[in-house]
């Protein structure tokens, strides 16, 4: 492979807010007051279905502080869609800002504004409403029963609210070629986000013409369109901004309550926040939960015949995200199959709402896929890694049902590179097997893209130059935890020559940045990255044809970030003398650079995990070793920011296989997962020993050759765990959380490496 050299990319770089998150400086939406700020809260539905029958304020209105309360039939009557991906057919509009006829549990009833915030709860707790408390439907199977009443009825008749059918090949024949098929049924849980920073918005809609919104949002163009659409507004007169995010992982990418802000704050004339409770956002959206059927066959030699899915989610009473999220699972199939079925079902229930979350469809499907691929080679007789190796798919060929060629793949790598840590971990702490204890590893492929899809991806960016070299870059991607403002300042400062100290960066707020479609896909570093590279190259040709005015009949050309100019004089300039000849000069100009990039394909990063695990067999529980995980990324922007996404994803994943689970109880039809203590993630001394690596990779449509990160890191290690307790145990295993069959115990934790 070429060698590539990097001053500024390729490097581990502190992010650029880093310090002022850690000393306190740095402000979060909730931080931030606006002049005559008041506050407002939601009141919400406490049951799964109901029907709201009266709604009495007067108790409410006793609150000391209580400035008002709007209801229903003040909101806009629009049915809208909340989700944060561009407009599309898939996406049906079937929610409203209030609502008289609850679908799930925390559903909007009305909005209360008061001069505090423990007014405003206050006043929501008193307002009293009247409920027909209804029969719920809360899993799949109940929803798809003949006799399940619609959900939707303005949309549909039935419960499906879309079906995807996916297909190349013959099933038939790939059944025929076939000398092992394996089948079975796989369910995952509704999982929470868990962001460490509670949802929240403020705004100001005082006038009722213009509107200005700070929120933690991954999508602040999308945002605004639903908004300006919802109240009658045109796009320019609505201002999204985005302040520092405390971690998205696809929650923020949907509209949660700006709309209710706005609603009120037009009624009492004044700017509000709004600050969810815990409980709020446990309730606000899930990942999806899955119910699918899967079989894949293979002839005796190893080779794939065929790939048959059924791919039911679990949508909640409205669409967001769910159409869309399976239509992403049917792209994901990373081996070579002649024969390949996908039908999924996106089916309305009355649980919480699924939405967009780190993986977006893949997580569930390669659940299930690579625990049918351990088992198929186990069938074989064949070792798993070459096994999936021998079906991968390699450069130049095509996923199932896709017609853009992979550009670059580093999956071999990355099994070598965990086969060698493993090897290394077995050295010094060999398997064990007796009596009481037997470990064992398991192991998991995956992939996933690096943007939404080539229909959705669109970027801008703007660099203006200043005198002294340094440059301020214009974005509209939202850093929301992920680095992604270092990432592009990074790919600027790589382009230009220039430290990265002397890049101003400015991102995502509607009044200032380009269009982004948003932060959501992996989509950043590839897409928003290359817009930033091209708006660099822009700049530095119009350096150059600048120069070229000032030296009027010389020859000017750009090499290594100097200007040589020649044909009369001879100079030679390095950049910032260049900058300050053309901003002084007399015949001078203010060179801007504008890159826009809208994704052609979007490049498959890979990855591979290895989990160890050990069975207890008299006490029925199971114990994590160690984790590893290689990916191939590309080229690395910054290798510490994509360690650190390796580390959250993995740790994400562990939660996910062993005890996370969004419960309503069917018989109160309440949640059971109102904060921490009633729903489980991982804490550090849960975490088992973990190593984290990226191979040498370079992908040629990536700005210096990088690919994504974000939700690949996740994707791989539910099902790397399942087959490692699998093999130690011998317990076949097709459900998500592992604490229902076995006890965990905990870790033996060691330093991540």
């Amino acid at each position: 492979m070429e060698q590539h050299h990097f001053d500024i990319v390729n490097h581990a770089t502190p992010r650029l807010e880093s310090m002022d998150k850690a000393l306190g400086r740095g402000k979060y939406t909730d931080d931030l007051e606006l002049p005559n700020m008041a506050y407002a809260a939601l009141v919400r539905c406490p049951y799964s279905h109901a029907k709201v029958l009266s709604i009495d304020v007067s108790e409410a209105e006793k609150v000391p502080g209580f400035l008002g309360c709007a209801l229903p039939e003040e909101a806009p009557q629009a049915y809208f869609n909340c989700s944060g991906n561009p407009p599309s057919p898939l996406l049906m509009a079937d929610e409203k800002v209030l609502t008289t006829e609850p679908l799930t549990i925390g559903d909007r009833v009305a909005v209360v504004a008061a001069e505090t915030e423990e007014a405003a709860r206050a006043a929501a707790e008193a307002v009293k409403v009247e409920y027909e408390n209804l029969a719920p439907i809360l899993d799949v199977k109940a929803a798809l029963a003949d006799n399940a009443p619609a959900m939707q009825p303005h949309l549909s008749d039935t419960n499906v609210v879309q079906r995807r059918e996916v297909s190349q090949g013959d099933i038939a024949v790939g059944e025929e070629k076939s000398d092992i098929i394996l089948e079975d049924h796989f369910v995952t849980p509704p999982m929470q986000h868990t962001m460490i920073e509670l949802t929240c918005c403020i705004c100001d809609f005082s006038d009722g013409e213009h509107m200005t919104i700070y929120s933690c949002s991954q999508t602040v163009f999308q945002e605004r369109r639903i908004l300006a659409e919802l109240f009658g507004l045109k796009e320019v007169d609505v201002h999204i901004i985005k302040p520092l995010v405390g971690a998205g992982f696809g929650a923020r990418q949907q509209l949660h309550a700006q709309h209710a802000a706005a609603l009120i704050s037009r009624k009492i004339k004044r700017p509000v926040k709004l600050l969810y409770s815990r409980e709020e956002d446990f309730y606000s959206v899930v990942r999806h939960a899955s119910d699918v059927d899967l079989r894949i066959g293979a002839d005796k030699n190893g080779k794939l015949q065929l790939f048959d899915t059924t791919f039911r989610l679990n949508a909640g009473p409205y669409t967001t995200h769910t159409p869309t999220v399976v239509a992403a699972a049917a792209r994901k199939l990373q081996y070579n199959v002649p024969n390949y079925s996908f039908i999924g079902l996106s089916v309305f229930t009355n649980h919480v709402t699924g939405g967009a979350f780190r993986g977006y469809g893949n997580t569930q499907l390669t659940f299930g896929r690579e625990i049918l691929m351990d088992r198929l080679a186990q069938k074989l007789d064949m070792d798993p890694v070459e096994f999936r190796l021998m079906n991968h798919v390699q450069v130049g060929e095509c996923f199932p049902c896709a017609s853009i060629p992979v550009s670059s793949n580093g999956i071999e790598d990355c099994a070598r590179r965990c086969q060698q840590i493993q090897k290394e971990i077995d050295e010094k702490e060999p398997l064990i097997d007796d009596d009481d204890i037997r470990q064992a590893w398991g192991i998991s492929f995956s992939c996933h893209g690096s943007g939404p899809s080539s229909k959705e991806g669109l970027s801008g960016a703007v660099v203006m130059l200043n005198a002294d070299a340094s440059v301020h870059l214009l974005v509209g991607s939202a850093d929301i935890g992920q680095g992604s403002e270092t990432m592009e300042s990074q790919i600027a400062a790589e382009c230009l020559g220039i430290p990265l100290s002397s890049v101003q960066i400015t991102a995502a707020d509607t009044g200032l940045t380009p269009y982004n479609t948003g932060t959501f896909g992996s989509s950043q570093t590839f897409i928003c990255g290359n817009a930033v590279k091209l708006a660099c190259d822009d700049l530095k040709k119009k350096m150059v044809e600048q120069l070229k005015v000032i030296y009027d009949g010389c020859t000017v050309k750009e090499k290594d970030h100097r200007y040589y100019i020649s044909g009369g004089e001879e100079l030679e300039l390095s950049f910032k003398d260049a900058a300050r000849k053309i901003l002084f000069d007399p015949k001078g100009s203010v060179p801007i650079g504008a890159g826009t990039y809208k994704a052609l394909a979007c490049p498959n990063p890979f990855s591979v995990c290895f989990v160890k695990a050990e069975y207890h067999k008299k006490l029925n529980a199971i114990r994590l070793m160690d984790i590893i995980e290689v990916v191939d990324v590309g080229t690395p922007i910054n290798r510490l920011t994509v360690a650190g996404q390796l580390e959250g994803g993995i740790a994400q994943g562990v939660g996910y296989a062993l005890y996370e689970r969004m419960e309503i109880n069917p018989r109160s039809r309440r949640t059971l997962s109102t904060d921490f203590l009633h729903y489980r993630i991982p804490q550090m001394g849960d975490m088992p020993r973990t190593y984290v690596d990226m191979v040498s990779s370079h992908d040629p449509y990536g700005p210096h050759g990088a690919k994504s990160v974000g939700e690949l890191a996740t994707v791989p290690v539910a099902p790397a765990i399942v087959n490692a307790v699998r093999r130690a145990s011998g317990i076949e295993i097709n459900s998500l959380p592992l604490c229902d069959k076995f006890a965990i115990l905990p870790t033996e934790r060691g330093n991540v490496k």
